[in-house]
Formats: C-alpha cells, sequence, structure tokens
C-alpha cells in the first residue's frame, strides 16, 4: 500500500470505474532476416526450472503489439536468453503503479508511463514499437460525427491521463469541440472493457484498437476519428524502472533481445503472424490480416525513434498534462542497451 500511495503522485487522475480483474494472468503464454540471425545468437538455453521469471504488463488488447511479447515465449526468444515471460493485463493507471512498486519488470504502456517520467516518476522508455497512435475513436448507434457528441457525451478512455486520454483531448481539441465542457471522458479501464460498455450503451463513444474497431464494425457502430491523423505520438514499447536499468543491466539486455527478436520476426513472417493473430484472437483469417496490416504499417523500424521525433511527441504530452518545464528527451527515452544490441 505505500508502494501504491507513493506512486499515484505520479499519475494524473483515477478511472472512475475499476476494470476487471487486475491481475489476470495470460496463462498462454541492413535485412530483418540478417538482424535476427544476428540477434538469435543471444542468451544461454537453460532448462525450464532455471529460467528467471519476467512479469509484464500489458493492457489486455488484441494487438499486434500484446502479441510480441507472446510470440518471444512461444518461439523460444526469451528461452534463449534464460527467460520465461509472463504478460498480465491490467489498466494503464494500475500497470504503472505495478512497475514503480516492484510488482512488474516491464510495462507495455509507455504513453502512462511518460505521464509519470513528467511528475517525477524514475522510469525509462526502452523500446518504441509504433510510431503513430493506432487507435480510433467509435460512436455508439445514433452517434455519427464528433460534433453528435457534444452535450456532455460519455467517451471512455483507458484511465484519465493516459495516452488514449491525451489523444482524444488532441482530437477533440483540433475538431473545435472542448473537452471539458462539451463532453465527458470517463476513464473506463482496458479495451475489452471500453468495448462492452460501447456496446451495452453505458458510454457514447470509446478509444478502440485495430481488434476492437472489427467489432465495433461487426455491430455497425460509426468510426468518428482516426487518431494517426490528428497525432503524432508513440504506442506501445517497454518501459522500466530506472534502477533496474543501471543496477541488473544484463537482465534487461536479454529481455530486450528477445523482445526485438520477436518484435522484428512478426514484420518478416506475415503469413505465419497472421495465422497466429487468427488463432490466438480466434477471429477470420482476413480480419487477422487487417490487424496486422494495420499494426505493421506503423511499426518503427528497429524500436527506437529519432531524437527529433522524441521532442515532437513530447511537446504533445506536455501540453496535455500541464507540465511547463523543460524535459529532455534523455530523461524520457533510453535506447542505448537497444542500440548496442545491434552493435556488438
Amino acid at each position: 500500500m505505500k508502494h501504491l500511495r507513493f506512486c499515484r503522485r505520479y499519475l494524473i487522475g483515477d478511472p472512475r470505474k475499476k476494470a476487471g480483474k487486475i491481475m489476470k494472468i495470460w496463462a498462454r503464454s541492413f535485412t530483418l532476416v540478417t538482424i535476427l540471425g544476428f540477434l538469435s545468437g543471444g542468451g544461454e538455453v537453460l532448462n525450464a526450472q532455471e529460467l528467471q521469471e519476467v512479469k509484464v504488463h500489458t493492457s489486455g488488447s488484441a494487438t499486434v503489439n500484446a502479441l510480441i511479447f507472446k510470440i518471444g515465449e512461444d518461439l523460444g526468444f526469451y528461452k534463449d536468453e534464460g527467460l520465461r515471460v509472463l504478460p498480465i493485463v491490467a489498466t494503464s493507471q494500475a500497470g504503472v503503479q505495478g512497475l514503480l512498486g516492484g510488482s512488474f519488470d516491464y510495462s507495455q504502456i509507455i504513453g502512462q508511463g511518460s505521464v509519470a517520467i513528467f511528475r517525477g516518476a524514475p522510469l525509462k522508455i526502452l523500446m518504441v514499437f509504433e510510431t503513430k497512435p493506432l487507435f480510433w475513436l467509435y460512436g455508439r448507434k445514433g452517434i455519427n460525427t464528433l460534433e453528435d457528441l457534444k452535450g456532455g457525451k460519455l467517451v471512455g478512455v483507458s484511465s484519465l491521463g493516459a495516452g488514449t486520454d491525451q489523444m482524444t483531448r488532441e482530437v477533440f481539441a483540433k475538431k473545435g469541440i472542448d473537452a471539458q465542457r462539451d463532453v465527458v471522458i470517463q476513464g473506463t479501464g482496458t479495451g475489452a472493457v471500453r468495448m462492452a460498455a460501447l456496446l451495452s450503451g453505458a458510454i457514447d463513444a470509446a478509444v478502440v484498437s485495430p481488434s476492437e474497431r472489427i467489432i465495433a464494425k461487426r455491430n455497425g457502430l460509426h468510426e468518428l476519428a482516426f487518431y494517426g491523423d490528428f497525432v503524432d505520438t508513440v504506442n506501445g514499447g517497454v518501459l522500466a524502472r530506472e534502477r533496474l536499468v543501471s543496477e541488473r543491466r544484463d537482465f534487461v539486455r536479454r529481455f530486450l533481445r528477445g523482445t526485438l527478436r520477436a518484435f522484428l520476426w512478426i514484420r518478416s513472417n506475415e503469413k505465419e503472424a497472421v495465422a497466429r493473430i487468427t488463432g490466438d484472437f480466434k477471429i477470420p483469417e482476413s480480419e487477422a490480416f487487417e490487424i496486422y496490416k494495420e499494426g505493421v504499417r506503423v511499426h518503427s523500424h528497429d524500436g527506437t525513434i529519432t531524437r527529433d521525433y522524441q521532442e515532437r511527441v513530447i511537446a504533445f504530452q506536455k501540453k496535455h498534462v500541464k507540465v511547463d518545464k523543460e524535459v529532455l528527451p534523455e530523461r524520457v527515452y533510453d535506447f542505448s542497451i537497444l542500440q548496442s544490441l545491434k552493435k556488438s
């Protein structure tokens, strides 16, 4: 409890609803080919009982991002590094709190992580998966445009202050909608919880991921905005405590090497990746291909972003969390280990 009270200082807002079981564990758990071949010479293979357990916080959404960790586990990329990775589903806010408190080793959620860093949290973003926000805003039946949300309609995001919240406010601002007066933005929880609330009519609009977008389309809901058309920011990656990076650098290096191999495998193995999405998400192959295509088209080339883009992302995020002080990219991002993997 001490850890949670301490961590809340770094986060903005509280979700108005709890989002499912916070600690539900997912039990099922140059060329790109050249890079993958080089990376495969990583760590020492250990017996199952000797593998180090790694707890990774994820959003719970059925996305290519979340699949990266499962592929790394299933294909033995983490085992080659002496690791066994357990993806654990939690809301963005609870995930960052758990990371700061030591319940997680890493988090996939780098939007809320940046907010925490701006507030002084000792965290670093070590890897970036996507260079554009792969989110859409969908309205319930009867809501056909963004303007239809005016008049106090409820809009569901993951949690207040999270990346989905920041992006939603930016979209509204660019379309002339006052997020304070015209709508009510509500921290609703994970993507599955938001989708359930949207389909039931409990909220009027919700931020959805590629897989949730397919469900929305199936149910005749209306697309109000694609966030990639409005916002320059990053989506999904690897967030860790600074202390972990400095004190257990080899542990971090092995995890990043396994993650990078899985990340590059997805990009270079379309057919197999689509088959995995089809089976894991239990959807038709055509829908799996759509999720794959949307995810890969905004992927980072090598898990990093340029300093110029880092500055643009920081400027966007500072605007929405009302931080006036200067925040240098070095305070938020540390790609040194990832870059060293390509040089060694």
